[in-house]
């Protein structure tokens, strides 16, 4: 005991004085290690008195006597926290001040500190401190991490959550074997507690591959030089670890023996040395670098494993006849048979989707996974080189020759989901190539890819022959990874539906929860499985159903002691023994159970993200129940429960976006808490307490239940609910719950009986001064109104006064703002009284529009004249004449309390919708439908809606200033308000506003600023020179007016402005035919003023995103500093201009400068993009997708997309489109094009067969985008998976705004995010239907556009996320309604169809005479019939907003279809070939 304690302390001494010199003489040399020497101080301090003195100095001279030293201060301020304990006070205290010096943390600080300190691998337990605090952090800070997420939803491999997660796994992977490994793991799994399954909002972790690899090709270019960076950096880390020697000399080995492949007795570590030694003495590798490595890899395994790549690679490079390349395949191949033939031999698929299953089944499989991961790292290397014979990503795959399939397989069963997923594409993909070439010789009549349910077949006869084969069912396979990975549409591309193997229908029937089905079919499979694992699986759901149903005398297993149990059982244990009041088994049990999934948790690999959520959703159990241990062991007072409650709202909130399936566990646990809590106390005061938190707990739940659909739930809830609350004592908010409940399941005279039963206490009681009571009353006259509406059980007057009125008086007449429920109250009140009235008010008017009014009106003016006529002849009156007259008097009083009601339920609509819009912001969508129905009936005043804020009208910028004027249209009254509002929305918001208004008032400045050459008018625009009427001289007027209002407030702004549009649209008219063939940069004139412009400090970016900021403060904005002196041009027929503009903040960003042509329709059109964004994003499905539409900013000039390429360039473009690179031998692009355009005036019959012999000889190949642009499996996965859904996501959009005019030049793909970005959005509105050439599909679907999307295809991905897009977009049809119907109307806006567009879009040389001459004529046609243009221009507006109407209600060709029938047709209409032969050539639709 002396000795060691003497040398302790000598130790100690020699440590001190190495600090001291350390400090004194090398300034910097301790920055590095004083986090690992004071982490490994720290727990000696508690163990001996005598050790502890001499380890505190030290402590105290580094921290306190070195905080001034420079170097070491920052080092300081990043250490782990001190303990909380009195001998570390002043230590504590010290760092504490350091580390806040400049304030306090937020939560994303804090845990960047975290992060920031660099881990020493052999010692995690230096951490501990840190982890302690990072938990108390995130407890703490909820509502931060709230915000954290949000962030993190944009780009979310940045997502600081993400990171954080990540961190701690690579922590506590690093614990495992080491000291304090307990300690460690306890530490993290309480962090990944206070997280819980939030949704992460991404698929793949990246984990940091390598650093010295990455860093090594950034270097280098030349392989051998590379190799040499990365051995120098591992040898450089290796050698300060003390090395075993080996006695036993490695004896030479040819190469060519099966026994040193496969691990045969010896385990990992002797195969590997053996294998990589018998490499180095065959003579293959000629690399000098490579050779001098032998006594490393003689002694150092891991040092084997990175170096057996690049021994490998180093042959083949030399490899001339192949003769190496025919050993390697043959053996590699082997290896990767052997041992999958093992794992499949152990393990015969197995019941429930249970994540332990897999570590059990591989002990038996005597391959070592860490062999197996050794070879696939080969695999996955080789993959990413270049091989110099080839050309194509895809022939990288095979250096050598391998069965990918099997490869997959062993993969899957290291957990390396999205690698197995890759190599069974490149399998499937190399299968079809090699059928395609046997099968050349027949390919004659061999019938198209295009017929129904292509994929899924391909997916199933490939499973036929892979079983053939190899022994593994490809789509066994897929259906598995799929499982892993979480993903919850990819399942059902695998042919799930077709599927008639028990086992796979299983898997579908579980994905989906769909447990009565499920348990059918297992009834069907009696033999599913051994007996043993049965007994498990049975055996933990036993645990669970007893804990869940508190039955606390069924399981005896408490005598088998902690150890060995497994997570339910431990639940269960530690809930009895805390009602039995015996806490050290409780935490014991706790603690055992957490140390036990994280331990569970470092098994696996950590690719894909879902593999997290079942264990993170346990550790948050685990943490609140533990917090729930203090509640027990205190005497409560009777602040406690409810702040636990108000944590575990808190917490909830975070999980809104998480599957129910994680979320459910912890609501069940919390619900028997509570019920634990309630026996324990017999006070009264205390159970009153608890019984309405156990309420407001499982009306949480029941409400959660019940947005994720589930029904049993709720009513189970509200079950439980009322044997503690009896429903005679008065009304309360579970009730009204209750009817909900019942709504929800269709049982609606139940629910609105008990909603009138509530709204009968409580008009009886006295509401006024307790605002609980006063929201539940106004929600409960607020629902049953809108029920008895929606069931048409009242008449509309009733439902008008005695529920909904009513609601908005009782929310209204209650003035404490404080309420955030109450205002929400209120809002919904307005909201719902102003839709209903809506309703009513286009029930009145569509009735006005119909031809049975018109024909009543008709018949009206008949017996006016009839009456009239007896009148004037003084007719005796006798009974006919009394008749006729009474009838005409009845009518007359008929029509005129129409018009009335028709006014009254319109002002009614104006007047909630305004008190909906000033109450609050959760309804902002509906300005929308406040302005259309202000700007038809311009006789409503809307003098209250000056009180709107005036940045909820920004969205509708574009068509409220086009309806600016001074004297025409609508009462007086109108054009003042109108132009009030305008002006103040642009005093309030002038960087959104003030381009759109200059561009008004500088409507005819694009004539003036360009002299009229005769050249230039030769040149086809898209729309005809307009006329200037006597509106567009008032509009101009008035934001005349506008600009000089602004002008007073901001002049040096409105300047400048002023002078960059006219610069732009000297740039736009600048005549750039000289340069039409350069593609590289071209100097601007000197003339144009555009260069002279400098540092414009009040103009913002035009193409960048201003965020709305409510207040109208704009801070730190990035503005103009200049524009770079050269442009390029883009292609297209009136060359648009590419120039650079340099920001503030020394970014430079791409703009397109375009003249003659109107953007005003882009811009119209991204806004309802921005608009179905909104939508998607607030849609709990769609958002977990991240389904949205790529959108640009435009303003005149528009915002460059970089990093973008149109799919036509990357397909294919003459040099080095992919068609021509992967498929040298199909026909070229230019042969396709020439074919159709041959047939282009032939008969239909003609044109499809020339296009499917096309498509014989031209096949897709936009697969390798992805596979070219992103090496690592993860983030391959994750792109093509972005790609999918972007397709998915801009289809449908597409489709309901009936967008045109789709050909691969307007489509554009980004090559970071793999997303299309739809450009050129000036064919609408089906215009494209009424081409010279009709446009016949519903949007662009075509073979290459399926190909991205990988194996299935449009199955599973695509066709789930076109649903639930399609779903979003039908559930608020009311909305995009609104909105598309305020655009249509919009003066400026000009949308459809006439001849020059058309010329425009389908050029054809010998049309162009014909136009002019007919053009000249046209002109005096024109201004004689401009009533009559207004007339019919009206019709076609309504006849889009009948097609919108129908296409958002499901009517196609006529009949009513599901979402699902409606998907399926649109799918079907754009991959038909008879469709696609029958475009426009120039639409390329082979491409």
């Amino acid at each position: 005991m002396d000795v060691s304690l003497r040398s302790f302390s000598l130790c100690c001494d020699l440590l001190s004085r190495v600090c001291h010199t350390a400090v004194t003489y090398c300034k910097d040399a301790l920055e590095s290690h004083l986090h690992v020497i004071v982490g490994t101080l720290i727990p000696l301090v508690d163990d001996q008195m005598e050790v502890q003195e001499q380890v505190l100095d030290l402590l105290k001279y580094l921290v306190i006597d070195n905080k001034d030293n420079e170097n070491l201060y920052i080092t300081i301020k990043l250490l782990d926290p001190f303990p909380d304990h009195v001998v570390f006070r002043d230590l504590r205290i010290t760092q504490q001040k350091i580390k806040y010096s400049r304030g306090p943390f937020s939560l994303l600080e804090e845990i960047n500190h975290f992060l920031s300190v660099n881990v020493y691998d052999a010692l995690p337990l230096t951490r501990l401190e840190g982890l302690k605090d990072l938990r108390r952090q995130l407890e703490q800070h909820k509502d931060q991490m709230m915000d954290l997420m949000r962030a993190s939803q944009d780009n979310p491999p940045d997502g600081v959550m993400v990171k954080l997660v990540v961190s701690l796994l690579q922590l506590s992977k690093m614990a495992v074997n080491h000291t304090g490994e307990r300690e460690v793991l306890e530490a993290v799994g309480s962090c990944l507690g206070e997280v819980g399954p939030i949704d992460f909002s991404t698929i793949a972790i990246q984990c940091s591959k390598d650093t010295s690899y990455t860093k090594a090709l950034e270097l280098f270019k030349d392989k051998e030089l590379q190799w040499t960076f990365i051995m120098l950096t591992y040898l450089n880390n290796t050698l300060f670890l003390e090395v075993p020697r080996f006695d036993k000399e490695i004896p030479l080995e040819d190469l060519d023996n099966t026994s040193l492949w496969i691990p045969q007795t010896e385990n990992h570590d002797i195969w590997l040395k053996t294998l990589t030694c018998a490499f180095l003495n065959s003579g293959g590798t000629k690399s000098e670098v490579l050779q001098l490595l032998k006594p490393m890899c003689e002694v150092k395994t891991d040092f084997c494993q990175t170096v057996l790549p690049y021994l490998i690679h180093d042959i083949l490079i030399q490899d001339i006849t192949e003769s190496w390349r025919n050993l390697l395949s043959t053996h590699i191949q082997g290896f990767f048979t052997n041992c999958f033939r093992h794992c499949s031999e152990t393990s015969r698929s197995t019941t429930p989707a249970n994540l332990d299953s897999e570590s059990e089944h591989f002990f038996r499989c005597h391959l070592d996974k860490k062999s197996q991961r050794t070879m696939l790292a080969v695999v996955d290397y080789m993959r990413r080189q270049k091989r110099p014979s080839s050309g194509t990503v895809f022939d990288d795959a095979f250096w050598l020759e391998l069965n990918y399939l099997e490869v997959a397989k062993v993969a899957q069963s290291c957990a390396a989901h999205f690698t197995a997923l890759l190599y069974v594409e490149i399998y499937a993909d190399k299968k079809n190539m090699d059928d395609q070439e046997k099968r050349g010789a027949l390919v004659t009549n061999r019938s198209l890819t295009f017929e129904e349910g292509s994929q899924s077949t391909t997916i199933s006869s490939l499973s036929e022959k892979s079983k053939e084969e190899t022994g593994i069912s490809l789509q066994d396979l897929l259906l598995e990874i799929y499982r892993s990975i979480g993903e919850p549409d990819s399942l059902y591309g695998c042919g799930g539906g077709k599927i008639l193997q028990p086992l796979t229908r299983l898997r579908t029937y579980e994905h989906e929860a769909m447990w009565g089905k499920a348990l059918v079919t297992y009834d069907l499979e009696t033999a599913i499985s051994s007996s043993t694992r049965q007994a498990g699986i049975i055996q933990e759901l036993h645990y669970q159903v007893a804990w869940r149903n508190m039955q606390w005398d069924h399981c005896i297993s408490v005598n088998k002691g902690i150890e060995g149990t497994s997570y339910h059982e431990s639940l269960y244990n530690a809930l009895q023994s805390l009602r039995d009041g015996e806490f050290s088994t409780f935490y014991e049990s706790l603690k055992y159970a957490r140390v036990k999934e994280v331990e569970e948790l470092c098994k696996g690999s950590l690719e894909s993200v879902y593999s997290l959520y079942p264990t993170l959703s346990r550790l948050q159990a685990i943490g609140e129940l533990e917090n729930i241990g203090e509640l027990f062991s205190r005497s409560t007072t009777d602040r406690q429960p409810s702040e636990v409650y108000i944590k575990w709202w808190k917490h909830s909130q975070l999980l809104k976006d998480s599957d129910f399936s994680f979320q459910e566990p912890i609501m069940a646990l919390r619900t028997v808490i509570l019920e634990i809590l309630m026996e324990k106390e017999m006070e009264n005061s205390q159970r009153e307490c608890l019984k309405d938190i156990l309420t407001k707990h499982l009306v949480e739940l029941s409400v959660l239940a019940r947005t994720f659909k589930n029904t049993q739930l709720p009513e189970r809830a509200i079950f439980q609910i009322k044997q503690y609350n009896s429903a005679s004592c008065g009304v309360s908010e579970w009730q009204l719950e209750e009817a909900q409940v019942f709504w929800a399941k269709k049982e609606q005279s139940l629910a609105l009986s008990i909603l009138k039963q509530m709204i009968k206490k409580l008009d009886a009681s006295c509401t006024e001064n307790d605002p609980n009571l006063k929201l539940i009353y106004t929600e409960c006259l607020r629902v049953c109104g809108t029920w008895l509406a929606e069931t048409c059980l009242e008449n509309p007057a009733v439902i008008m006064q005695t529920y909904l009125e009513k609601a908005v008086e009782v929310a209204g007449n209650y003035d404490g703002e404080s309420n955030d429920g109450l205002r929400n109250g209120k809002m919904k009140a307005f909201l719902s009284l102003a839709r209903f009235s809506d309703t009513q008010y286009q029930r009145i008017e569509n009735y006005m529009k119909s031809s049975e009014f018109e024909n009543k009106q008709a018949l009206l003016k008949r017996a006016k004249e009839e009456v009239g006529l007896l009148r004037e002849h003084k007719i005796q009156t006798n009974r006919y004449t009394v008749k006729v007259q009474r009838e005409l008097e009845l009518d007359e009083c008929a029509l005129h309390a129409l018009k009335e009601d028709r006014k009254r339920f319109l002002c009614k609509a104006v007047e909630n919708y305004i008190n909906c819009l000033l109450s609050g912001e959760g309804h902002d969508t509906w300005i929308f439908r406040l302005c259309s129905l202000w700007l038809e009936n311009s006789g409503v005043s809307e003098r209250d809606g000056m009180k709107i804020p005036s940045y909820k009208f920004l969205p509708l910028m574009y068509q409220l200033a086009a309806r600016m004027g001074t004297k025409m249209m609508g009462g007086l009254g109108f054009h003042e308000v109108l132009n009030n509002l305008i002006s103040r929305i642009s005093m309030d918001h002038p960087h959104h506003t003030l381009f759109i208004i200059l561009a008004l008032a500088n409507a005819n400045k694009d004539e003036f600023l360009t002299k009229p050459e005769a050249a230039r008018r030769s040149r086809i625009t898209k729309n005809a020179p307009k006329q200037s009427s006597q509106l567009d001289e008032d509009r101009t007027e008035a934001a005349n007016k506008i600009i000089r209002t602004i002008r007073s407030r901001r002049p040096q702004m409105v300047r400048s402005v002023e002078a960059l549009c006219d610069a732009y649209i000297i740039l736009a008219n600048l005549d750039a035919t000289q340069w039409k063939t350069q593609r590289k940069g071209i100097s601007i004139p000197a003339d144009q003023p555009i260069i002279k412009l400098k540092n414009l400090e009040d103009v913002v970016v035009p193409t960048m995103e201003i965020k709305v900021d409510p207040t109208g403060e704009y801070g730190n904005l990035v503005t103009i500093q200049s524009f770079k002196a050269e442009f390029r041009l883009a292609g297209g027929l009136n060359l648009p201009k590419i120039i650079d503009c340099l920001g503030s903040d020394g970014k430079e960003r791409r703009q397109l400068v375009k003249g003659r042509d109107d953007l005003r329709q882009d811009a119209v059109m991204q806004q309802v993009f921005q608009m179905c964004n909104t939508l998607l994003q607030r849609n709990t499905e769609t958002r977990k997708r991240k389904l949205t539409i790529c959108t640009y900013k435009r303003s005149g000039v528009l915002e460059w997309c970089t990093g973008t390429v149109p799919i036509g360039e990357f397909l294919v473009n003459n040099e080095s489109g992919a068609h021509k690179r992967y498929r040298p031998k199909d026909f070229s692009a230019y042969q396709c094009q020439k074919k159709m355009m041959d047939v282009q005036k032939k008969s239909f019959e003609e044109k499809y067969e020339t296009f499917m012999e096309i498509c014989q000889n031209f096949q897709p190949v936009f697969r390798y985008f992805c596979m070219e642009k992103f090496l690592d499996p993860a983030v391959w996965f994750e792109k093509r998976l972005a790609y999918t859904r972007s397709v998915a996501t801009s289809s449908i959009v597409g489709y309901i705004l009936g967008l045109g005019d789709r050909h691969v030049q307007n489509i554009l793909i980004n090559e970071q995010s793999a997303e299309l970005v739809h450009i050129d959005l000036g064919v609408a509105f089906e215009q494209g239907k009424i081409l010279p050439t009709p446009e016949t599909v519903p949007f662009r679907l075509t073979r290459d556009i399926v190909d991205g999307m990988g194996i299935t295809g449009v199955e599973g991905v695509f066709r789930r996320c076109c649903e639930k897009t399609m779903e979003v977009m039908r559930n608020s049809q009311e909305t995009l309604l609104t909105i598309v119907e305020v655009l249509l109307y919009d003066p400026l806006f000009d949308w459809t169809m006439n001849p020059l567009k058309a010329l425009y879009l389908q050029q054809r040389p010998e049309d162009e005479s014909e136009l002019h001459s007919t053009l000249n004529a046209d002109d005096q046609e024109c201004k004689r019939n401009l009533s009559d243009i207004d007339h019919s221009f009206n019709k076609v507006a309504e006849r889009v907003l009948m097609r919108l109407q129908e296409k958002l209600k499901g009517v196609e060709e006529g009949t009513v279809l599901s979402v699902g029938g409606q998907v399926n047709l649109l799918i079907q209409q754009a991959m038909d070939p008879k469709n696609l032969s029958r475009l426009f050539p120039g639409w390329k639709a082979w491409v």
